[in-house]
Parts: structure tokens; C-alpha cells; sequence
């Protein structure tokens, strides 16, 4: 026991004790848990210090200061470690944005064992505040993550379960998030006067209601221009620190294939000759099939963020109402409705997984066709 209380000389020449005394291994990480301590005068001192952490440790009452003194953001350092193996990346590069942006922001550098319901109600209203229609995601993960804290013994209880969630307003504003017919035809004329890519893109958005990483992730070779048909496997994401790759579709029900019309596969044959001349010119050869449909002046990946931009360019050139890129989407499905294409179709041709996310997104347009429908019956019964 004596030889785990050494003597040393200090910088200034006075003799002082330590002492080295070992507790064990964390679970978690498998480090050695040691206790250090130092700056006795008598070697006497050293020894009662020494002897008190011994007999803590074998009573069980000895809390390392790495636990006790742990923050959540170190809490969410360990759990990330185990949550990057069962997400894909573009999911893992959401979740890293929300704790860094705003769970961690409001709760990152409180002790676990500090941490209270009142501060984690202080974290959600601020949440709220900043982000009225997401912030639920916020307390989700939050509460994730205390939990594990919970699972690995180093909390007791989650005070994210007692807050209260401020209720958003009902808002009762009509969807336009869409073009009807006439709006769709006006901008799409102006956007082929504009440029031509862009064009292309919101055409083959508009005519096919794929989404936009499906879009921009096409090849030339998902293209049939004999058969008319266009093959979604895949879709463009963004994983950590930005990084652009291919990603499996949305779900099972993503990857299907498009019929096109005959129009729209002429305009991509155009836009297949403009784009190999373009990238002749920038000294690249775009002959493979391999190619992007829609790639940038290096011949990579166009960030997700672009076509956006694009769209308000064009919107704002032709003084146009604006829609999001996904209205293009809500657009295709909306046509189809007014087109008499059934649900069940529609849900197939979107690529939803069930038919009740067809519904659900797209009530605008079942509360119309209801309209029609009661309409029909009244005409009936007088005739």
C-alpha cells in the first residue's frame, strides 16, 4: 500500500506526497479509472486521503469525476459514436445540424445530473420560438439521447418527458404551394426562353413528380429514350460536412420506373446535344451514358440547393408566383388528379410507400375532387 504514496519535490524545491490509486475500467469506453492526487505535506496525510478512497471504492460510493462531472454534450459525444451505425449518412448529417444548431446550443454545457425539467422547458420554448414547425424534432432527439444517458446508468430520470409543448396555431391558409395548368404552361415557356437546363429540370419535375434528389442523381443510362421510360434507383443526399453522394431512394416504393411522354423525351435528346456541346467546350468529353443528366460545369453533382435558386431567378425574371422546387412535385400530383388518374396510381407514379401519405399531402386536391363528386351525385338525382 506504501508503495502507491510517492514523495516528490515540487518546482520550487519543497517535498510534497501523491498518491496513484486504481478504481477500475469504464464500461463504456474501457479506459482505466484511476484516482490521482497530490500535494500532501506529510506522508501521514497522503495516507488517510489514500485510505478514504480505498474504502469508497470498495463500499461503491466512488463516482469517477468523469461521470459525475459529465455534460450533455459529452453524453451526446458517446451517443453519436453508436448512433452513426444504424442511420444513413444524409439522416446522421440532419441530426449532427440539429444538436449543433439548437439541442446543444440550449442544453450542451449543463451537468447531467444538474440538468432540470425547468431548463429543459426553457430549451423548448426557445426551440419553438426559432422553429414553430419542427421543433418537436428538437425535443425527440433530446429526449433520445437522454435516455441513453438513462440506459447507461449515468442519469436517472428525463426531464424532457415533464416539459410542456407549446401548440402551434392552426393554420388555416389555403395550400398553394402548386401551379394549376395555365401557371405551370406560362412558367415553363419562360423558363425554355431563360435557360435551357433549367427548363429541362422543372419539366421533367413537373411531368414525372419525381423529387429533386431523384432528379438530380439521374444518369444518361436511366434514360429509355426508345421504350419512354425513366429508371429512379437512386437519389442525390447530403451527408456529413456537405459531402454529396448517391443514396438509395426514399423506400421500397421509390424505385419504379416512369413512363414519359413523347415530349418531354424529345426535349431531353435536346438537352442531351446542348449539354455534350457545353461540356466540350469546358474541355470535357460527356459522350458516356455514365454522365449526369444534370451535372454541374465540372460534370459532378449539382448541390441540392441549387435548383432553388434557379427557380427564383426565373420567377423573379418573368415576375412569376413563386412555388418550391417540391411544389413541382405537388404540382404533377395535382394535374393527375384533375386528369381523373386514380389514388392508387398516383401514389405509384409518386413513389409513396403507402396511400395515406398520398392522401394526406395532397388534401387540396381531394377536397376539390369531393366537391366534384358531391356535384355529380346532385346532377344525378335531378336527372
Amino acid at each position: 500500500m506504501n508503495d502507491d504514496i510517492k514523495e516528490y519535490t515540487t518546482p520550487s524545491g519543497q517535498k510534497r506526497f501523491k498518491f496513484l490509486l486504481y478504481v477500475g475500467k469504464d464500461e463504456l469506453t474501457g479506459h482505466t479509472i484511476q484516482i490521482k492526487k497530490q500535494g500532501f505535506k506529510t506522508k501521514k496525510e497522503a495516507l488517510e486521503s489514500y485510505l478514504n478512497y480505498q474504502l469508497k471504492v470498495v463500499k461503491g460510493e466512488y463516482v469517477p469525476v468523469t461521470k459525475s462531472k459529465m455534460r450533455v454534450t459529452d453524453l451526446y459525444d458517446r451517443w453519436l459514436e453508436l448512433y452513426k451505425t444504424t442511420v444513413q449518412e444524409s439522416t446522421l448529417a440532419t441530426t449532427e445540424k440539429i444538436f449543433k444548431n439548437h439541442i446543444l446550443k440550449q442544453l450542451g454545457n449543463i451537468y447531467l445530473d444538474k440538468l432540470s425539467v425547468s431548463q429543459c422547458q426553457t430549451a423548448v420554448n426557445i426551440w419553438f420560438k426559432d422553429a414553430p414547425k419542427t421543433f418537436k424534432r428538437f425535443v425527440f432527439y433530446a429526449s433520445k439521447l437522454i435516455n441513453y444517458g438513462i440506459t447507461m446508468e449515468l442519469i436517472s430520470k428525463n426531464p424532457m418527458k415533464k416539459v410542456i409543448l407549446p401548440k402551434l396555431e392552426r393554420d388555416n391558409s389555403k395550400f398553394t404551394d402548386f401551379y394549376s395548368k395555365d401557371e405551370l404552361n406560362i412558367f415553363l415557356r419562360d423558363a425554355q426562353e431563360y435557360n435551357f437546363k433549367y427548363f429541362m429540370f422543372f419539366r421533367l419535375l413537373a411531368y414525372s413528380g419525381m423529387r429533386k434528389g431523384e432528379c438530380l442523381a439521374l444518369k444518361w443510362s436511366d434514360i429509355d429514350f426508345k421504350n419512354k421510360t425513366i429508371n429512379i434507383n437512386k437519389s442525390l443526399a447530403s451527408g456529413v460536412k456537405n459531402r454529396l453522394y448517391l443514396s438509395p431512394c426514399k423506400n421500397k416504393s421509390s424505385v419504379r420506373l416512369l413512363d414519359m411522354d413523347a415530349q418531354t423525351m424529345n426535349y431531353l435528346k435536346e438537352w442531351h446535344t446542348k449539354q455534350q456541346k457545353e461540356m466540350l467546350k469546358l474541355g470535357m468529353n460527356f459522350l458516356s451514358n455514365d454522365n449526369l443528366v444534370f451535372a454541374n460545369t465540372k460534370g459532378t453533382y449539382t448541390v441540392l440547393s441549387k435548383p432553388q435558386r434557379w427557380d427564383d431567378a426565373i420567377c423573379k425574371e418573368y415576375g412569376l408566383r413563386h412555388i418550391k422546387v417540391h411544389g413541382f412535385r405537388h404540382t404533377h400530383a395535382s394535374l393527375l388528379f384533375d386528369a381523373g388518374v386514380s389514388m392508387k396510381d398516383v401514389k405509384e407514379r409518386l413513389g409513396h410507400s403507402n396511400i395515406t401519405t398520398t392522401m394526406n399531402i395532397y388534401t387540396h386536391v381531394t377536397k376539390k375532387e369531393a366537391k366534384k363528386t358531391a356535384l355529380n351525385f346532385a346532377n344525378y338525382m335531378e336527372s
